[in-house]
This record gives structure tokens, C-alpha cells and sequence, in this order.
């Protein structure tokens, strides 16, 4: 099991306005906290089964500004408050396995104060490793991410892709 808790204080950070209707913006400097939280508890389960599960607490504030409008947007709030990840990995045969990870991120307001949704993203994916000879190994992984095909952004205005799959090669020796 592993824990941690944060806190940032940032001085002079520099917030960036559009001006509503004008083909102009301003930046001033504020104070700004970014605080929060980190568990993750990692588990082997049996002989081939093992996973972790984590979960992020985020929280912030900002000093008000003479500047500040009402679409005034501070970067931080399109982080997500809550955030979490299941991950298991089974060893299906040996040198092999296969992986299912779930992450959720939960709702938060975009830059134009509209709610940005939660979302449950599923990944699965597979390896297995060739053992060569003088100690060099071949690792060969496959994977589909995003397998509901969850439509999502995790920074507003920016649509992440649908379901995806790779394959990729790697040689150690």
C-alpha cells in the first residue's frame, strides 16, 4: 500500500483572460493552492493473478483578481476531483498475460463553465516474452484501448480518440 498527500503553493502564477467580445486578453499574476491526496493499494491475488487499485483526491483555489470576469477560466478546474484506476493482470500461459485496466475520471467544469461528464475508460491487452539465447528476451505486446468506445475529453474541446489497438516489439539484451 502506498499514500501521499500534496500541497503546492504557487505565487505569481500568471492567469491568462479572454475578454469577451474583443480580439484581445490579459494576463495578471495570482496566488494559487493546488492540494490533494494519493492511494494505491498493489495485490498479487494467487499464483497468477495480480492488480493494484488507486484513487486521486485533487482540490484547489485561487486568489480573486480586479481582472477576473465572469468567463474567467482558472486551468485547474478542468482537472478532475476524482480519479481512479483498477488494473489486473492474469498469467493465461507461461511467459504470457493478458491485462484489463478501468480508468475513471470523474466530472469537472470545462473552460466555459459547461460540466465536462465522468467517464469509465476500458483497456485490455496481451504480451508474451520469447527467451533468445545469451540472456535477450523478445517481448511482444498487443492491446485495444478505449474498448466501449467511450466518447470523451479529458481537456475540454479536445475529443480523445475511440477504440484504438497496437502492437508493439521489444528486444532486451
Amino acid at each position: 500500500m502506498a499514500a501521499a498527500v500534496f500541497y503546492t503553493d504557487f505565487s505569481d502564477y500568471q492567469q491568462h483572460n479572454y475578454i469577451p467580445a474583443q480580439p484581445a486578453n490579459q494576463i495578471y499574476n495570482i496566488d494559487m493552492r493546488l492540494w490533494g491526496a494519493e492511494f494505491q493499494l498493489s495485490r498479487r491475488l494467487s499464483e497468477k493473478l495480480s492488480g493494484y487499485i488507486s484513487y486521486t483526491y485533487l482540490d484547489w483555489d485561487a486568489d480573486s483578481h480586479p481582472m477576473d470576469t465572469e468567463d474567467t477560466h482558472y486551468l485547474f478546474q478542468t482537472l478532475p476531483q476524482h480519479q481512479g484506476v483498477i488494473s489486473l493482470n492474469y498469467r493465461l500461459w507461461e511467459d504470457g498475460l493478458v491485462s484489463l485496466n478501468g480508468k475513471y475520471f470523474g466530472s469537472r467544469l470545462s473552460k466555459r463553465e459547461d460540466r465536462m461528464s465522468s467517464v469509465f475508460i476500458l483497456d485490455v491487452g496481451a504480451e508474451h516474452t520469447f527467451w533468445l539465447p545469451h540472456d535477450t528476451s523478445f517481448t511482444v505486446r498487443g492491446w485495444v484501448n478505449n474498448v466501449t468506445n467511450q466518447d470523451y475529453q479529458l481537456r475540454y474541446g479536445y475529443d480523445m480518440p475511440g477504440t484504438t489497438a497496437g502492437i508493439s516489439g521489444t528486444i532486451n539484451f
